[in-house]
């Protein structure tokens, strides 16, 4: 498997004596200082060649020579391509994952093979044998560097796409003009040095996609600093990113297409500190994480579904935060997620979530920190509601049944529907008051004989009680020495402190009907009323 090239060195021979025996060293330490490592870059055209390609080859192996690593170049001649001739290897290199693997990362300086009609059958960079070699570099770990036109390049390969970056192929561009580069993530070790508005003359690509939500995007251009031409992309304009793919990492930079590009110091830079991240020499910025990778990551986790599922929930919040450009309240879910995914115990995906906050401390100046904690925003609002009484279906009437036992009167009973008061009132809507429901029945009547409303009592009851809340008192019928329902009686009633919420109450119903009193079917209607109370 290929294994990223992270190699330090000491400020002198001895300190690094000291250090491979064991010793504590005295000495101070200087920049880390890579061993010699080796980069491949392929030049191959078999479309339209782009002059910068030698230019691109050179500057290289000047910064090798600079920066310790040195180059091969797949360059051949090739129909109208003169490639390099004196520079060239031989053979492909891309003749199985094993050879691959002597490169710390591959360079595909604007190769252009004139596939853009996405014919499967047309030639193309690599054939299967080759591309099986790459695919096989790639998830062993192995760096790619895209430059211009590398976008432009395997058109009917999906695989190649995403490796350059979300399916984002070239498809158009405007005459060379001078345009505005916009930094977005300033913390990545390959943007460090560039100023935050980067303006520069070169020739401008626009794609087939925005690769945006499937890569971790370095740097935009502002359309509104030149002519986008046909195939305009709007006000996101994604032009270099970088992305872990596969088990590798990509890195591409869409400008570079002038040859004055690559005598450019800080653009040298720029494209140098890219090279070192896909090699694994340098980290920094949140290493090209993204939301979907740490998602991907987060799936495959073991553990609590339900402890996944916060996780989840508060990466969704921060990638929200990230789009709407609120980057402190990203990093405050973010530091929410890292909470709760400690209880997974997984290294890869805590490492992720890592990843993430350093990226998202890197756009802003705000936002909490570890010792802050995570701070919990909320806010309270006592919206209006209101007072209601509902009764649950009875049907066509409430049927009063005769009860055996009586001697001194014809007992009917039945019990009321549960009716349900509902106080959603805010404190301005109530002030200082509670509520109370009550009842009145009106006469039974039967043809011409009447049955006064004083001889149907009830004994309320709570079905769910609850503080503040009391059930009315029982009343007696008239049999009994009582007013009976003929005036309005509490069912239930609830204190200012206790009438939020839901209330559930019924009562058992009683009919005392004098003995001798008429015989037929007779009917009355009670009457249920809720009012606020002082």
């Amino acid at each position: 498997m290929k294994q990223p090239v992270y190699r330090w060195g000491a400020v002198a021979a001895a300190a690094g004596v000291a250090i491979s025996l064991g010793v504590t060293p005295t000495a101070a330490f200087a920049e880390p200082e890579e061993e010699d490592y080796k980069v491949l870059v392929v030049g191959k055209t078999l479309g339209f060649r782009h002059s910068h390609i030698d230019d691109t080859t050179n500057a290289l192996i000047q910064l090798g020579e600079q920066n310790g690593f040195t180059v091969d170049v797949w360059d051949p001649a090739i129909g109208n391509s003169p490639g390099q001739p004196a520079l060239t290897m031989a053979s492909t290199p891309f003749t199985s994952t094993a050879d691959l693997d002597k490169y710390a990362t591959i360079v595909f300086a604007s190769p252009v093979d004139g596939t853009n009609r996405q014919d499967p059958a047309s030639p193309r960079l690599l054939d299967d044998t080759e591309l099986a070699a790459f695919q096989g570099y790639i998830r062993g770990g192995g760096g790619y560097v895209g430059l211009h036109a590398a976008t432009d390049a395997m058109h009917a390969v999906p695989w190649y796409s995403q490796l350059t970056g979300g399916g984002a192929r070239f498809r158009s561009h405007p005459a060379q003009q001078q345009a505005t580069m916009r930094v977005e993530n300033p913390g990545h070790p390959s943007t460090t040095m560039l100023p935050e508005a980067w303006s520069r003359y070169d020739e401008w690509y626009n794609f087939t996609t925005n690769p945006r939500e499937d890569v971790h995007v370095l740097i935009t251009l502002d359309e509104t600093t030149y002519n986008p031409g046909n195939g305009r992309m709007g006000e996101d304009h994604p032009l270099a990113w970088c992305q872990n793919f596969e088990g590798g990492r990509s890195w591409y930079e869409g400008a570079g297409h002038t040859d004055a590009s690559w005598t450019d110091p800080v653009f040298l830079e720029h494209i140098l500190r890219g090279l070192e991240w896909t090699a694994g020499l340098v980290s920094g910025g949140g290493d090209c994480v993204t939301f979907p990778e740490v998602n991907t990551v987060l799936a495959a986790a073991t553990g609590d579904e339900a402890v996944k599922a916060t996780v989840q929930g508060h990466l969704a919040a921060a990638k929200t935060a990230d789009a709407a450009d609120a980057h402190a309240d990203a990093i405050a879910s973010l530091l929410q997620a890292q909470r709760a995914a400690t209880a997974l115990d997984d290294d890869v995906l805590d490492a992720k979530i890592a990843d993430l906050l350093e990226w998202q401390r890197g756009l802003t100046a705000d936002g909490p920190t570890d010792a802050d904690g995570v701070p919990i925003d909320v806010s309270i609002v006592d919206a209006p509601g209101a007072l209601a009484l509902t009764v649950a279906d009875f049907g066509e009437s409430v049927r009063l049944n005769q009860e055996s036992g009586f001697t001194d009167r014809w007992r009917f009973t039945a019990g009321l529907p549960t009716v349900k008061v509902s106080d959603s009132r805010n404190a301005t809507q109530a002030g200082t008051s509670g509520w109370a429901a009550s009842g009145q029945s009106s006469a039974f009547v039967s043809g011409g004989a009447t049955l006064g409303a004083e001889n149907l009592g009830w004994a309320p009851n709570l079905v769910t009680p609850r503080d503040g809340v009391s059930a009315g008192p029982q009343v007696a019928t008239a049999v009994d020495g009582g007013t009976g329902l003929a005036v309005a009686s509490v069912l239930a009633s609830a204190t200012p402190e206790g009438r939020r919420g839901v209330t559930d109450v019924n009562a058992w119903l009683y009919l005392d009907a004098p003995l001798g009193t008429p015989e037929g079917d007779y009917s009355a209607r009670l009457t249920l009323s809720l009012f606020p109370t002082d």
